[in-house]
């Protein structure tokens, strides 16, 4: 069993990640959390956040130590406490999300103001984006110990920056996929466009943004900034009014503008992008 999980990391590592976190929603949703009857109580968000987080980082864990033992997690460990790091790894980090997510909605908001986010009209905005900072740094920490400390570890040897954030970004949106399959109201789109538009724009484009943050600064904790950041915009930047086409519209858009970073890094890094570390 030992040779075939370690023939097979990548593999394995996926099916624990989906097993531990989906296993964890069935019991505290119940099977309706995969077909969007399940209506998610205030009071259960902790534990649906737990249970999410625990399938990247427990499997993330259990894989490092299976393959290298003591010496991966002391690794693991020297990259997640790496922070000294020029000042434009943050600014990057930080800022990409919060500026492309801004961008979007001032575009979109000149087409309709269904698109502007309940924040602004809130009288709550500082529960709003503390609330908002908590759960991305819950859910950069515990996931990224996976997904790059681990899978993108492993991957990016012998893969592009562009192959593995395409590939890990795509698992990514889809292990997503119970918290998203609540259809169209008015029935007029169908839930796979609804899927592919909210799990397989965005997180595939931001995830090569990642990819390429770690690799050029070994940094497990940088990574972990960059996911909050994306994690905190999606919690406070929500809008009530829009409808599920206008989610499309925002979700394509937004993710045009990261291919659009990508693409500017693409050049002038200098191929960066496309080549495995052997």
């Amino acid at each position: 069993m030992i040779n075939l999980i370690k023939r097979f990391p990548i593999v394995t590592y996926m099916l624990l990640t989906f097993l531990i976190s989906w296993s964890g929603l069935l019991i505290i949703l119940g099977i309706d959390v995969f077909t969007g009857k399940a209506e998610i109580l205030e009071n259960e968000m902790p534990l649906l956040f737990l249970a999410m987080c625990a399938g990247p980082s427990v499997a993330g864990l259990l894989m490092i130590y299976v393959m290298d033992g003591r010496s991966g997690i002391t690794a693991l460990f020297k990259s997640l406490v790496k922070w000294k790091l020029n000042f434009k790894w943050y600014l990057f980090a930080l800022l990409t999300a919060p500026i492309v997510t801004i961008a979007t909605v001032s575009l979109l908001a000149l087409y309709s103001p269904r698109f502007i986010p309940d924040i602004l009209s809130s009288d709550e905005k500082v529960i709003l984006i503390v609330g908002g900072i908590a759960g991305g740094m819950m859910a950069g920490f515990f996931e990224e110990i996976g997904w790059s400390g681990f899978a993108i570890s492993k991957m990016r040897f012998r893969n592009s920056i562009l192959t593995v954030g395409i590939f890990v970004g795509a698992l990514w949106g889809v292990w997503h996929l119970p918290l998203f399959t609540s259809v169209d109201p008015t029935g007029k789109i169908p839930l796979i466009v609804l899927l592919v538009s909210r799990l397989l724009t965005q997180l595939p484009a931001y995830r090569i943004l990642i990819v390429w943050l770690y690799d050029c600064t070994d940094s497990l904790f940088i990574t972990i900034v960059m996911h909050m950041s994306l994690t905190t915009c999606t919690l406070t930047f929500q809008s009530s009014n829009i409808s599920s086409a206008d989610s499309i519209i925002f979700n394509v858009t937004w993710t045009i503008m990261i291919w659009a970073i990508i693409f500017l890094l693409k050049r002038f890094t200098k191929g960066q992008l496309n080549r495995s570390m052997i």
